[in-house]
C-alpha cells in the first residue's frame, strides 16, 4: 500500500496460506489477516492478485485511510514482536522473519510519515498510474469500464497525495529542490488536446475482436472523454501545484541528514535496504576500499589496449569516441537483444532451474526517458497475457554507452532481474506475502552478481565491454562513498557528480541523473554492492568447503530458491546447502 502502484511482483495468489503439518498456526493467521487487510485497502492490488470486487477503484490515501493503516500494522508488529521463534520449524522461522521484515518496514513508512513525499527524482505516485494501460486486464466489456472508472477516480488521487505533499513542505519534510530540476516532463507529457494521443487510450486501440461494433463505438467515446476530463485535468492540477507551489517551495538541502529526524532515517534506511547492522561510516569506508580495488582492475584493461595516457584521459576518450554510441534506437534495442538471446544460450550452464515467462527488449516509454535511467526490468504477472519486459533506454543517445550494454543487459534481463523475478513468480508453495517480496540487497546483489558471471559465460572478450564491466562495478562501488556522503558528510551535488565522472566511464548525463535519484532515495544505492559481496563471499565459501563437489548450478539454484531474501537468511541457506552437499 505505501508503494505507489504495486506492478513489478504482482502474481496471481488467491487461497489462503497452506502452512505444512507441522508449523504454528499462529504465523499463518498473522500472514493471512494481512494479506486480506492489504487486499482490502489496496484495490489496484488486489486486481493483480485476480480479486476484482474493487475492479473499479483506487486506492485512497485520506487522513483516515493513513491513521487505519499505521494502527493496523503497528498493532501487528506488537503481537509479532511477542512472539517466541525458536519454536517454529526451520521453514517457518524464514517466513517469520521476512514477515516480520516487511511489518517493520511498513510501520516505519508511518512513522517517519514518509508518505509525504510519494515521489522519486525518476518516479512517483503519477508516474506509476500511467502504467495502469499495461497491466491491467482487458479482456471483458467489465475491464474497460472499470478502467474507466479508475480514470475517473484520478483528479482525487491526485488530490489526495497532494495533501500529504503539503504537508511535507510544512514540516519541512520534501524533495530536495534541485533534483526536480525538469521533472515536469513526467507530467506534461500527460497533458494533451487530443487523447488519442494519450498513453491511456492505448487499451482503446486494441479492444478484443469478439465486442460489437456498437460496444466499441461507446467505449472508445467514453474513453476520450475520461481522458480529457479526468486524467488530463489531474495532470494538469499536478503540474500546477508542482511548478506553482511545490518545486518553488522545497528545501535548499539534499541530504537526508537535514529532514526533521534525518539521521536516525537513515540510519533506518541503511539497515532496510542493506539487512545488515553497517553503520553510514563503515559503509563509507568499504566503499573507499572497493573504489581502490576496482581502479585498479581498470589499470589492467589500459595496459591492455596499449592506451598512452591516464584513467581520466582514458575515460574521456571512452565518452567522447563515436564508435562507442549507437547512432539510432534502433541499433541499440539490436545490440541489446543480441546480447540478451546469446546469455540465454548460456543459462542450462548456468542454472538447473529456469523460469518459464519470456521477457522482451523494449524501449523505456517516452514520458519516462528523459528522467530515466539506461535500463530497468519491468515484470508481469506470470499468468497474464504480457511477458516480462528489459526497458533499455533509447532518449539522447549520445549519453547510451555500447561499452556498457553487455553488463547492463545480464544485470536487468538474464540471468539478472528476469530470471530471478520470473521464478521467484513460480514458488507458488511460499506464502503470498513472499511472493510479492522484494529485498533490496537481493535482488540487486543478484543483479551486480549477475554482471559478474558474464566473464564465465564468455563475454566482455572486446576489452572495452570489460572496462564497461568495471565501470559499471565501480559505479555501484562509488555509491556506497556518494549515498552515505551526501547523507551523513555534507557532500554537494557537484561534488557527487565529480566523484561519479572522474571513476567511472559513465556518460556526464548518466552521472547527473545517478546523482538525482541517491539524493532522492536514500540509502537504496547501498543494496546493490553489499548484496554482491555477500553473494560472492557465500559462493567462495561453498567452492572451498566442497572443492570438487561444488556445482555452480546447485549454488545459484539455491541462492534463488527462496525468493528474495534477507543476507542473513541467505547465509543460512548457503550454509545448509553446504552440510548437505558434503554427506553426498
Amino acid at each position: 500500500m505505501k508503494r505507489c502502484l504495486p506492478f513489478l511482483l504482482a502474481v496471481v495468489a488467491m487461497a489462503c496460506t497452506t502452512p505444512p503439518p507441522s508449523s504454528d498456526r499462529t504465523l499463518y493467521k498473522w500472514i493471512d489477516d494481512e494479506w486480506a487487510f492489504r487486499m482490502k485497502e489496496s484495490p489496484l492490488f488486489a486486481t493483480y492478485n485476480g480479486d476484482t470486487t474493487q475492479g473499479n477503484k483506487l486506492d485512497t490515501f485520506r487522513p483516515e485511510d493513513i491513521a487505519r493503516r499505521e494502527k493496523f500494522y503497528g498493532d501487528l508488529l506488537q503481537q509479532i514482536s511477542h512472539y517466541d521463534r525458536t519454536s517454529l520449524v526451520a521453514e517457518d522461522r524464514v517466513n517469520f522473519d521476512l514477515f516480520r521484515f516487511y511489518v517493520q518496514d511498513e510501520v516505519d513508512y508511518y512513522t517517519y510519515k514518509s508518505y509525504r513525499i510519494p515521489i522519486l527524482a525518476d518516479d512517483g505516485f503519477h508516474i506509476s498510474f500511467a502504467q495502469l494501460p499495461s497491466s491491467l486486464p482487458f479482456f471483458t466489456e467489465k475491464d474497460y469500464l472499470n478502467y474507466i472508472e479508475r480514470l475517473k477516480a484520478f483528479p482525487a488521487y491526485v488530490d489526495q497525495n497532494v495533501h500529504w505533499m503539503k504537508m511535507g513542505l510544512a514540516d519541512g519534510f520534501t524533495m530536495p529542490k534541485v533534483v526536480l530540476n525538469g521533472y515536469e516532463v513526467t507530467i506534461n507529457s500527460h497533458i494533451v488536446a487530443d487523447a488519442e494521443q494519450s498513453v491511456f487510450f492505448k487499451p482503446f486501440k486494441n479492444i478484443p475482436a469478439s465486442f460489437t461494433p456498437e460496444a466499441k463505438d461507446k467505449l472508445i467515446a467514453a474513453g476520450k472523454e475520461v481522458i480529457l476530463a479526468s486524467v488530463v485535468k489531474g495532470y494538469q492540477s499536478f503540474l500546477d501545484f508542482m511548478t506553482k507551489e511545490y518545486i518553488p517551495h522545497c528545501r535548499e538541502t539534499i541530504g537526508a541528514s537535514a529532514l526533521p529526524g534525518g539521521d536516525k532515517y537513515y540510519a533506518n534506511r541503511i539497515h532496510y535496504y542493506t539487512t545488515t547492522d553497517m553503520t553510514a561510516e563503515q559503509v563509507h569506508e568499504l566503499g573507499l576500499k572497493e573504489v581502490a580495488r576496482i581502479k585498479g582492475e581498470m589499470q589492467e584493461v589500459l595496459m591492455q589496449v596499449n592506451f598512452k595516457g591516464d584513467l581520466a584521459a582514458f575515460i574521456k576518450f571512452l565518452r567522447t569516441d563515436p564508435r562507442f554510441y549507437p547512432k539510432t534506437a534502433e541499433e541499440l534495442l539490436k545490440e541489446a537483444s543480441f546480447i540478451a538471446k546469446k546469455m540465454d544460450n548460456k543459462l542450462p550452464s548456468l542454472f538447473g532451474k529456469l523460469p518459464r515467462q519470456p521477457y522482451g527488449v523494449v524501449p523505456v516509454p517516452e514520458h519516462l526517458a528523459p528522467k530515466y535511467t539506461a535500463g530497468r526490468y519491468s515484470g508481469s504477472p506470470r499468468k497474464s497475457a504480457e511477458a516480462g519486459h528489459y526497458w533499455v533506454n533509447t532518449y539522447n543517445l549520445p549519453s547510451r554507452t555500447l561499452y556498457t550494454l553487455e553488463a547492463l543487459t545480464l544485470h536487468e534481463a538474464v540471468p539478472g532481474h528476469h530470471l530471478q523475478i520470473a521464478l521467484t513468480q513460480e514458488l507458488e508453495e511460499l506464502p503470498k506475502f513472499r511472493q510479492q517480496l522484494y529485498v533490496n540487497t537481493f535482488g540487486e546483489g543478484w543483479g551486480l552478481y549477475s554482471e559478474w558471471l558474464g566473464l564465465e559465460a564468455g563475454f566482455y572478450t572486446d576489452p572495452y565491454s570489460n572496462f564497461g564491466r568495471l565501470t559499471y562495478e565501480m559505479w555501484r562501488a562509488c555509491r556506497l562513498v556518494v549515498d552515505t556522503g551526501i547523507h551523513t558528510k555534507g557532500w554537494t551535488r557537484q561534488q557527487v557528480i565529480d566523484y561519479l565522472a572522474s571513476n567511472t566511464a559513465l556518460s556526464l548525463h548518466e552521472c547527473t541523473t545517478e546523482t538525482d535519484r541517491y539524493i532522492s532515495w536514500p540509502g537504496q544505492a547501498l543494496a546493490y554492492k553489499i548484496g554482491e559481496l555477500k553473494i560472492k563471499e557465500l559462493r567462495k565459501k561453498a567452492e572451498h568447503a566442497l572443492d570438487e563437489k561444488f556445482d555452480v548450478r546447485a549454488f545459484h539454484d539455491v541462492v534463488l530458491s527462496q525468493g528474495t531474501v534477507t543476507l542473513p537468511i541467505l547465509e543460512d541457506m548457503v550454509n545448509e546447502h553446504i552440510q548437505q552437499a558434503q554427506k553426498k
